[in-house]
């Protein structure tokens, strides 16, 4: 069984040596890792030379023009040569033992296409967080479902997936952000998948992260919904949830503009949302946002 661990980066030299360590002090023998530039300008190119000379067999090395994190880990799916993949975001890391971890669970089912384990966060101000995920069920709808309402979580380092998905499921390329939510849904629709409960990831949140620019999240925002919601990959049951999922990525706007302070913009979206699924009043957190935005100031 052969892994390919694959780190999509731009301008994150500074954290690129700490995901580079984790992957080399694995037990795992049988694994490649491939670093796809998307065109950074900082110091990744010379820090990634030394690296390659350093470890010539175990790391490879690709720098493209800036074309956004989808099209890197579609580059990264391209060049790689393992059975199963991994996606490590630059800025997090394995946690030991990681990679054999995947690989037992595996050997004993290998039938599967995904496997998800769990993650540690941890903050800038030092606290910590365990996420551990709950089993998957057998029925492949329930499992779609939970994962558009948000009771289901992926974090990429966090999942291994078969090499043959990827056949049929690309990350879309022209959304900034956020491309891994379509391809996340689609893989839990249509493919078998299975958890366990063990960390073997460490999130390292931080204010520069692309998780947390509110610009990006707003621009891929809305489009990813045509691109999970595609006729010709899901079947008309999966269809049916369309506008529920679309009301939820408003509910999911408002709140980053609400954050950011653009109170107005903020109202708008929570307004096309319970338009959409009036249901989702019935959230009071969002309820209690939404109304105290009408006493702040932009």
């Amino acid at each position: 069984m052969k892994l390919s661990i694959i780190i999509p980066t731009y301008n994150y030299a500074h954290f690129l040596p700490n995901a580079l360590e984790s992957t080399l002090t694995q037990e795992q023998n049988d694994c490649e890792t491939l670093v796809i530039d998307d065109g950074s300008t900082d110091e990744t190119p010379e820090l990634m030379r030394s690296y390659c000379e350093k470890y010539p067999i175990r790391i490879k090395y690709f720098r493209q023009e800036n074309r956004g994190p989808a099209n890197a880990r579609n580059r990264g799916i391209k060049e790689s040569c393992g059975d199963y993949l991994i996606f490590l975001d630059a800025d997090d890391s394995f946690l030991p033992g990681a990679l054999s971890t995947f690989c037992s669970f595996l050997q004993g089912e290998p039938d599967l296409d995904m496997v998800l384990g769990g993650h540690l966060s941890v903050h800038e101000n030092g606290k910590e967080k365990v996420y551990m995920p709950k089993p998957f069920s057998k029925d492949k709808k329930k499992n779609f479902v939970d994962y558009i309402r948000g009771n289901i979580r992926i974090s990429h380092g966090a999942a291994i997936t078969a090499r043959r998905v990827f056949e049929n499921i690309k990350y879309p390329d022209h959304i900034p952000n956020s491309e891994d939510i379509p391809v996340f849904a689609q893989v839990l629709a249509l493919f078998n998948c299975a958890s366990f409960p063990n960390p073997v990831l460490k999130i390292l949140k931080h204010d520069d992260s692309l998780r947390n620019n509110t610009k990006l999240v707003t621009q891929a925002g809305i489009d990813i919904v045509d691109i999970l919601f595609d006729s010709k990959i899901l079947t008309p049951d999966l269809m049916f949830f369309r506008d529920e999922f679309l009301a939820r990525r408003y509910l999911t706007l408002f709140r980053s503009l609400y954050i950011s302070g653009y109170y107005s913009e903020a109202r708008i979206c929570y307004h096309s949302a319970i338009k959409l699924f009036p249901g989702l009043l019935s959230d009071g957190a969002y309820l209690k946002k939404y109304l105290s935005s009408f006493i702040k100031k932009e």
